[in-house]
């Protein structure tokens, strides 16, 4: 199990951790060491876990440098902009000995306001490998779930034209984003504000939607 906690010293500042258990639904015992940290880059979250089609295990991360950012949105609007990169890390069968140095695989971009974060992967039966991730600011109708393509794992990705959920797409999406994707490919689940206001987490609820995907070629569709 991957997950991301605050930093003793620097409670600003997250790392990615491991967890492991003999049975799914625990106890599970963390690793004595954080997996991934990245401290002078703003920290590390976000952690999903990938398993290719030959076996190779993978977990995809965010470099979370906008909280050192220079403020406005996310605390990263105001230059200069600190980039919040997109990690994969091999990994080994265990799922948590690192294999080789992490390989930044997306970056912000204009378009992406403050952040892209919380990256998962998906290979279609095509051998086209999917990056989902969200940009934006979470807080705001901007954040979103969008996807970028690539032949190889480590890329290059190409980005979508056209982001795979915003505001508006349905009565109830309101800054859609958070997406994770099921092994088989066929759904995915993601969050979304429950009203009109957005804030903070603890000032505006949001809740968990799921939906069903179809892949062709370079794009992907939902319903």
């Amino acid at each position: 199990m991957y997950f991301a906690d605050q930093v003793i010293s620097r409670p600003d500042r997250h790392c990615v951790g491991v967890a492991t258990s003999k049975t799914v639904t625990g106890p599970y015992a963390p690793a004595s060491t954080p997996f991934t940290c990245h401290l002078a880059q703003g920290g590390a979250i976000d952690p999903d876990g990938f398993q290719d089609v030959d076996g190779t295990r993978y977990v995809t991360y965010k470099v979370d440098g906008n909280s050192k950012g220079h403020g406005g949105d996310c605390l990263n609007t105001v230059p200069p902009i600190a980039p919040t990169p997109l990690m994969l890390q091999q990994v080994a069968s265990d799922g948590m000995t690192l294999i080789g140095e992490p390989i930044e695989i997306l970056d912000r971009d204009a378009l992406d306001g403050p952040l892209i974060e919380a990256p998962s992967l998906h290979r279609t039966s095509q051998g086209i490998y999917f990056l989902f991730f969200s940009s934006n600011c979470f807080t705001g109708p901007l954040y979103d779930s969008n996807y970028a393509t690539a032949s190889n794992i480590t890329g290059p990705y190409t980005r979508s034209q056209v982001p795979l959920f915003i505001t508006g797409d349905g009565p109830d999406l309101r800054g859609p984003g958070g997406l994770d994707i099921v092994k088989d490919g066929t759904r995915v689940v993601f969050h979304s504000h429950m009203n009109n206001s957005f804030g903070y987490v603890g000032y505006t609820p949001r809740a968990m939607y799921t939906a069903n995907l179809t892949f062709s070629g370079h794009t992907v569709s939902a319903s």
